[in-house]
């Protein structure tokens, strides 16, 4: 591919517009992933042979979370060129994902408080959570469910990414324990993203970001991959690593999938994906 441009290598590339406005505003979407009826066999899968089993452990992190690492229907949905492509023409041709989680959120009347059954989540950049040196990476949140207001959408204040927001600390939460209080944010900045089953959104390390309540009777279902560069570091052990939590010291290399390209820095514990 020497001295072919990016954006003739890839199937789905962004057009200069788009990437302008993921800078401008430090998000995009939504695009198609993969088809209602597509996402609605892979659901299943999720739900028979990852949620449900999840559930009945005393922590579902490790369920819950990296499951690109030994699940083929998840990996599916991380690698897949429409996601990816996308990724390569905000951050470049060499990618790695470096984490992944479902965004479970169950209905309010059953919420019972523990980080996975959370009904609302509050404002917040993932970039408070996260040590990435330098902070560097995509996210996507992809509808396993459909994705609305009634149920608890993403939203995302646009532009927000520019800036550091100072959080504060509430450590009686379970999970996202930092949050930014509300009238930090002007609500002419929130951009709302409802989704149909098998859509996804793409935002910055830093864009902020929260959801409301699930008022309906069903779970709505999110899965985020996080994509960065091979020049970042990512530590072993970041908070709730899942499966990947308890191979590493938090100092020492975590593991990683390549998506395209490759690792140019060779410092990686770069992993076969199992798809």
């Amino acid at each position: 591919m020497s001295g072919v441009a990016l954006g003739e290598q890839l199937r789905f590339p962004l057009d200069a517009g788009e990437v302008e406005a993921y800078h401008r505003d430090g998000v995009i979407g939504p695009y198609r992933l993969v088809a209602p009826e597509v996402m609605a066999e892979m659901r299943k899968r999720i739900v028979d042979e990852i949620i449900v089993p999840g559930a009945q452990l005393e922590d579902p992190h490790v369920d819950y979370h990296d499951r690109h690492l030994d699940h083929e229907t998840v990996c599916r949905l991380c690698r897949g060129p429409e996601l990816v492509d996308r990724i390569a023409s905000l951050i470049g041709p060499d990618l790695l994902i470096w984490r992944s989680n479902f965004q479970i959120k169950q209905p309010l009347a059953d919420a019972t408080g523990d980080e996975q059954r959370y009904t609302e989540v509050p404002w917040h950049q993932d970039g408070a959570y996260f040590d990435l040196r330098p902070p560097v990476w995509v996210s996507a949140w992809i509808a396993v469910t459909e994705a609305t207001i009634d149920n608890g959408c993403l939203q995302v204040v646009r532009g927000s990414h520019t800036s550091r927001f100072d959080h504060d600390v509430d450590g009686t939460r379970h999970s996202f324990h930092q949050a930014v209080p509300t009238d930090a944010i002007d609500p002419d900045d929130i951009a709302v993203f409802e989704l149909e089953p098998g859509e996804f959104v793409l935002f910055s390390e830093y864009a902020l970001h929260g959801s409301g309540p699930n008022r309906t009777a069903e779970p709505r279902i999110g899965l985020s991959p996080r994509v960065t560069v091979p020049f970042v570091r990512v530590t072993g052990n970041p908070l709730y690593a899942g499966l990947d939590r308890a191979r590493h010291a938090p100092d020492e290399p975590r593991q990683m999938g390549l998506l395209r390209g490759s690792d140019y820095t060779g410092r990686h514990h770069v992993v076969p994906l199992p798809c």
